[in-house]
């Protein structure tokens, strides 16, 4: 089984998102796992070229040429990373209530009709994802509003994009380490410790 970690920490060594990311390392030791880190490696973003290699490819069903090939051949490699894992886990802080950009970009360089989702379709059946995310408050889990603390757009974004490309579990473990840092680090971990148990 491969886990692919894909992890978004600015802050580094310091990152609340970390400390739940180590658990999870520690959780599943031994295991084969490739990282893929968002401060090192950026994303690629849609232009005007790439987009239309992109419709006239994976909506058209047309052939690129070698220039054409070449504009998404960044996104190619991400979306073969991808699939051949099993597990895919994303650590992240929350900013403004949700993704922040170098995860959502990640999440569009890698969501290709065809490739990672299609109508109607699970392409990615057989694999599980699952979200770390720190935030400064504490916000509902499974409920999204306007009013507070209904703000968690980030946990709405993960179930909604997974579950559209069809991957058979998706869970998401977020909390704040702002307020009662010890007590809701504890909670945080013995969450990740079901995960893991289920899945290893």
């Amino acid at each position: 089984m491969k886990t692919l970690i894909v992890k978004y920490l600015p802050s580094g060594a310091n990152s609340n998102t970390k400390k739940l990311l180590d658990i999870f390392l520690e959780e599943i030791s031994g295991k084969e796992i490739e990282v893929l880190d968002l401060l090192k490696d950026h994303m690629p973003i849609f232009d005007e070229a790439s987009i239309q290699a992109y419709y006239k490819r994976n909506y058209g069903g047309q052939k690129l040429d070698a220039n054409e090939a070449k504009l998404l051949e960044k996104n190619d490699q991400l979306i073969a990373q991808l699939k051949s894992s099993d597990v895919l886990v994303l650590a992240t802080p929350m900013h403004n209530f949700g993704f922040p950009a170098s995860i959502k970009a990640y999440l569009d360089a890698v969501m290709f009709n065809g490739e990672t989702f299609e109508m109607g379709k699970k392409l990615m059946s057989g694999k599980k994802s699952l979200t770390l995310f720190t935030a400064g408050g504490i916000y509902a889990e499974n409920s999204f509003g306007l009013d507070y603390p209904n703000w968690n757009t980030l946990t709405m974004a993960a179930k909604i994009n997974f579950g559209f490309m069809g991957f058979d579990e998706s869970e998401v473990i977020g909390t704040s380490l702002r307020s009662e840092p010890e007590k809701n680090l504890a909670a945080a971990q013995e969450k990740i410790r079901s995960v893991t148990k289920k899945w290893y």
